[in-house]
Parts: C-alpha cells; sequence; structure tokens
C-alpha cells in the first residue's frame, strides 16, 4: 500500500513537471521597450500604436511603430498577416526578441485591444 503511494506521488511530480515545462512558453513576462532592447529574450511589450507613423507592408511582413507609456518608441516587424482590427487597436501586444543588429523587435505574435462597440460613446 505504501508503495502504491509513493509511485502515485511520482508520477504526480513527473506528469507536473512536464505540465510546468510544456507552458513556460505561455509565461513569456511584460517588460518595458528598454528591458527588451537589453534582455535578448522571448518577451513581450506593451503599447500603443503611433498612427502619425505609417504601417510598412513588405513581402509576408509589415512593420510599425509602438509607444509605450513612458513615450519610448519601438519599431516592431511582425512576419505574417495584419490582424483585421489592427487600425483600430488602442493597444498592441508583441510577442517576440529585440533584434540589435537591424534595431527593431520581431514580433511572432501580436495581439490588439480594440475600443468595445458596448460602451457608450461620448458625444
Amino acid at each position: 500500500m505504501k508503495a502504491k503511494h509513493i509511485l502515485l506521488t511520482i508520477l504526480i511530480l513527473f506528469f507536473g513537471g512536464v505540465a510546468f515545462y510544456s507552458m513556460s512558453d505561455m509565461m513569456t513576462p511584460y517588460v518595458s521597450f528598454d528591458q527588451a532592447r537589453n534582455s535578448g529574450q522571448y518577451v513581450q511589450v506593451i503599447g500603443t500604436l503611433v498612427k502619425s507613423k505609417p504601417v510598412q507592408h513588405n513581402e509576408g511582413t509589415f512593420s510599425f511603430f509602438m509607444e509605450d507609456e513612458q513615450g519610448s518608441r519601438l519599431k516592431v516587424v511582425h512576419t505574417g498577416t495584419k490582424p483585421l482590427n489592427f487600425d483600430h487597436a488602442t493597444q498592441v501586444v508583441a510577442l517576440g526578441n529585440y533584434n540589435s543588429s537591424t534595431q527593431t523587435f520581431d514580433a511572432d505574435r501580436l495581439l490588439v485591444k480594440c475600443p468595445s462597440k458596448y460602451t457608450k460613446e461620448n458625444k
């Protein structure tokens, strides 16, 4: 009976470790633009879309500028298609790495936050 408890505990710890390891990439920390420039790690940054600078499209990629709460700007290059609601975004979350040779944040995932259609408009 005691051997069954030990075996069960070992199995729970093993599968817990496997689950934690497989979810570790989903636990990407939010960092400031300055920390992203210096970390060299896969991180996520959050900011607002700089609408005064145009979104540039290249083959298979597009780039844009984000601004954080401190007013720091960061050029983001995303490989893939632009989200449909991107131009209406109030905030953008980019996941990726900072490329020091091109001085851009190379994002492989984008999340956009748009104004809710259910909030009352101020007139």
